[in-house]
Formats: structure tokens, sequence, C-alpha cells
């Protein structure tokens, strides 16, 4: 971002009176008040929850309701196609994204003209730009979370639709009483579209990408107040980039091709005195293959990583004036990484780098395996003491960090491999005081930590040694209640990154050392949020939001923009 820059956004749509079946299905009435009562999740920090029959009307969406997060305060512009989510200073892999509790790797497809999971299977959307609570974290950046709307539950329902990007369409039934089961899907031919109508060379200059998603969702009531449900995600990705010339040995081609898979299984289950557990198991695979050719030197980096764990949950009201929760959150990722050609391929944040360059001199292979599992453990709770409510938590992560080579191979030396345990331990505070009937002052502030990725811990690219990197959140702002349905939000924001992995400053690093974790990171800005929400048909919000982010690669090197 250039200096001082701003993002501003404005928002305003008439969405008519809502017809009936498109309304939000009604709780179960079985459900009683207790999710209300203190039982249900609060809300996090400087977070903007949006359902998805508002977030579909919006403009620019094309009726993808999860496309409305690139709208939201908090969130800078990224660069056209990227798909990317920049938030609050942050590097893009930086923001988690959970459906259901469930993490997938990106909201969007490459190019990002849809979302990976069907707008039509979503009840509503939250995101937040930092500060949230000990429940969740893994991430230095933002959350977004979305939740699947309930199937019906009576009859077949369903939809079909396709436009110029791409055909979609989805099918619930009710089965018997107790079972539900929705499937839906989504599959592009935009590029085809072009290829058939357009000269052969215009995807040189608007590449485009090829992409396919498809859901599955079950659920079967157990007893009252007890479900068991399960979620299928899938994605897949293709973009090609070219840059022709009349001499073949300096045309330059890049593609990219991802595929993401999760399936999960969830129990969950309200008391009578209104606590509530959850507890879903998951098993992912992921593959993120990037390849560039420039004449006579091709760079590859093929990633395939298998993925488990599993969420747990328990809230209960203790007192009036007292909630506790507590859980466990754990993810483990098997990764087998190739890799060869240039080491400045491809290119990492902080590199000047311009698509159709000529890579660097140094090259180098690689291919190995590592394993990277962290185990977290959380406490929360929310006590109230009058206008004022505190919620205090923590989050301990222990980061298994393993693989099988130290060093780049060297002849018939057997190669070490490493293996470490690492500790975080991250606070976390929340304050709320409701100083007016319709002013609330709040403040939160946290630390968060975040593994490496595994193509950083490579002995010819990287570093086997990459440790955890940090973050601090601190924020703090105001929420005024204008009218019933119009309300004002002032936020500003402090963020502070260490410990980031960066390339080595040398010309000649030393063996197993091309990367080095001495980097640092800072941002800081504010926010301001106003919104009407539904009033005769109406509803909309303007948001705009200034902020400054600035990378330092090393320690005594000057800062420069991010």
């Amino acid at each position: 971002m250039t200096p001082g820059a701003a993002i501003a956004t404005v928002l305003l749509f008439a969405a008519g009176a809502a017809r009936a079946d498109e309304a939000p299905a009604a709780p179960p009435k079985r459900v009683y008040e207790t999710r209300v009562r203190g039982s249900r999740e609060k809300r996090e920090p400087a977070e903007t929850t949006i359902r998805a029959d508002e977030a579909r009307r919006v403009a620019g969406t094309q009726g993808d309701a999860l496309k409305v997060v690139e709208d939201l305060p908090g969130v800078a512009r990224a660069s056209l196609g990227s798909a990317q989510l920049v938030v609050w200073g942050s590097a893009p892999e930086d923001t988690r994204v959970l459906v259901d509790g469930l993490e997938i790797p990106s909201l969007y497809h490459l190019g990002g003209l849809r979302s990976t999971v069907n707008g039509e299977l979503v009840r509503s959307l939250s995101f937040s730009p930092g500060g949230f609570g000990a429940p969740y974290g893994r991430g230095l950046g933002g959350l977004v979370r979305a939740e699947t709307r309930a199937l019906p539950a009576e009859g077949v329902h369903g939809y079909a639709g396709a436009d110029l990007l791409d055909a979609s369409a989805l099918v619930t039934a009710a089965i018997g009483k107790r079972l539900r089961v929705g499937v839906a899907g989504r599959y592009s031919y935009l590029d085809r579209i072009f290829g058939g109508l357009l000269r052969p060379d215009t995807a040189d200059y608007f590449p485009i990408p090829r992409y396919d998603d498809y859901q599955l969702k079950a659920t079967l009531a157990l007893r009252t107040d007890e479900e068991l449900s399960l979620l299928f995600l899938a994605a897949d990705d293709h973009l090609r980039r070219t840059v022709s010339s009349t001499d073949p040995a300096h045309a330059r081609s890049d593609s990219t091709d991802a595929s993401s898979y999760r399936v999960a299984v969830r129990y969950s289950r309200v008391f009578a005195d209104g606590a509530r557990a959850e507890a879903a198991p998951f098993f992912g695979y992921d593959q993120r293959r990037q390849s560039t050719n420039f004449g006579a030197v091709p760079s590859l980096l093929d990633v395939r990583s298998f993925r488990y764990g599993a969420r747990a949950e328990y809230r209960r009201v203790l007192a009036p004036w007292a909630v506790l929760g507590v859980g466990a959150d754990v993810l483990g990722t098997r990764a087998s990484v190739v890799r060869f050609g240039s080491l400045a391929s491809p290119p990492r944040e902080g590199d000047r780098y311009v698509f159709g360059q000529p890579p660097g001199g140094d090259v180098g292979a690689e291919r190995f395996h590592v394993h990277v599992l962290d185990a977290a453990p959380w406490i929360s709770a929310e006590l109230r003491f009058g206008p004022v409510t505190v919620a205090p938590g923590v989050r301990v992560d222990a980061w298994l960090i393993e693989g099988d080579q130290a060093r780049p191979p060297s002849g018939d030396t057997p190669i070490p491999g490493f293996q470490r345990l690492e500790w975080s331990i991250d606070p976390r505070l929340h304050v709320a005081w409701r100083a007016h009937s319709r002013v609330t002052l709040e403040a939160a502030c946290g630390l968060y930590h975040q593994a490496p990725e595994p193509q950083d811990l490579g002995a010819a690219f990287g570093n086997p040694l990459l440790g955890v990197a940090r973050a601090l959140h601190v924020t703090a702002g105001a929420d005024v209640r204008l009218t019933g349905a119009l309300t004002a939000e002032a936020i500003g924001f402090y963020k502070q990154l260490d410990d980031l992995a960066s390339r080595s400053p040398l010309a000649s690093p030393p063996v197993a050392a091309a990367l080095e974790q001495d980097g640092a990171g800072r941002a800081y800005g504010g926010q301001v949020l106003v919104r009407q929400e539904s009033w005769r048909g109406l509803t909309g919000w303007i948001s705009y939001t200034l902020s400054r982010a600035e990378r330092r690669d090393h320690p005594g090197s000057p800062w420069r923009l991010f």
C-alpha cells in the first residue's frame, strides 16, 4: 500500500420486501432459548456479521454471498485476479477461513471470480480482521467464518443456473423425519467460450481461470437438541499465464494448479441447562503446483499435503454473569514437497519481481517431507459486571515440527532429519463498556502464532530451523446505535509482527539457510463502518479504512511498504 493509502467502499442497495421463501428459517422450537441465554458464541472484537440473503444482493457479488468479504472494512484491495485477502497489513496466507469450523485453504477460486463454496449453501458469514478470541489461532491475520444453512425439513428443493462464467446447481432432500441431505456443485467454462470466440493469443493478456467446486452436507437428528452432521468440501483451480515472443528462448509461461478436499463429521448437543458441546474430527488433502518455463530454465514448486485434526468445544453458563468455554484445536499436516529451478522462483513477498522477467542464475533442486502438528487447548470466559463485560482467554499451542532433510543431499552421505517441539502461549482479552444505552466502547489485545509453510522448511530453498512467527494485535473503538436499525462503528488498530521468514541478504547463504527468521512488520490505522440494517426493504453500508503497513526484512535494514 502507498503511504497513507485509503480504502473506501460504499455499498447501498434496495432489496425490496423479502419474500417468504427467502427469509432465514426460524430455529426449531425444540431449541428453546438455551442458545440465546449464554451458551451462544460471543461476538468477536471488530467483527462484522452478514446474513447470506443480504450479502447476495450486494452489487458486484453476482449473487455469490462470500464475495461480500472483499467489501468489508479492514480488507485491502488485492491485485486484480489474485483472489487474495489482505487484512490489516497481513499476508494473504495469514488469514484463516473456516466453514462450519472446518478450515479451508482459500475463500476464492484463482482469479477471484467465484468463492469456493456455493453461496446458496451459506446461512451467514462473520469477518474479524484481528483481535479474535482464544478458540481460534494458527494465523497472524484475520478470521473469516462461514456457517452453512439448515437444510429444509420437508420435501425436495433445489435450483440450477448458468451464466457466461459457469453453471451451478443445488439439490436438498429430506429423507424421513431425521435425515436431510444437500448436494451442490459448480463448473466453469469461461475459458472455453473465450477460446472459441477470440484470438488464440487473447489469454496472453487476459488469463482466464478454470475452476470447479462441489459440496455435500448431511444432518441426522439423534435426539432432542442433538445432531450428527457430515460436511464435504472440494475445489479445483487451473490458471495459465503466458508471455509470447518471436524468440522461443524468451517465451514464458506460468501455470498454477490447486486442489483441496475436506471432510468432517460434527457432533453437537445442547443440554437442558443451556450448555453446548461440539466435536468435529476432519481429514483433508491439498495440492498446489506452480510451474514456470522461461527458455532453458524451468522452475517447479509442487506441495502435496494430507491434513487431519479435530475441533472440540464446550460452553456453559455458570451464573447469570459468567459463561465459560473450553476446547481443543488440533491440526496436523504431512507434506511432500518437490522443488527445482531458480532460487528466486516463485517470488516471495518483498521481491522486486515483474511477471515475464528472466529468472535468477542460481538454481537448486530438492525433494523432502515434513510433518507439522499443532495441538492447542484453550479456555475463555465472558464475565459481566453491570455495564462492563470482560472476556479473558488463553490458548496454548504445542508445535511439533519434523522433516527428513536437515541439509541438502551430498553424494552417498546419509541425510539427517530434524525434529523439535515449540510452545506458544497466547493470552487474549476483550473488554466492552456499555457507556450508554446506544454507545458501547470496547478494546481487545492478544498474541497470535503461526507455523512456517512446508515449502519454507526445505534445506535448499528455505531453512529447516524456521520456527513459528508471532503477532500482537491491539484494537480499540466505539459502537453507536443511531436508530433501531442504523449503527456506526469506529475502530483503531495496531499490529506488530515478529520472527517473519525472509530471504538471506548474503549473495551466498550458508547451507540450509536460504531463509532467515528475523523479519518484522507493523500495521496501524483505523476504520469506520456505518451500516443500515433492513428498513423498509433497504439495507447497505458505508465503510472507510485508512491504514499503513510496513515490513523490515532484517534488523538494521530500512522499513519498506508492504
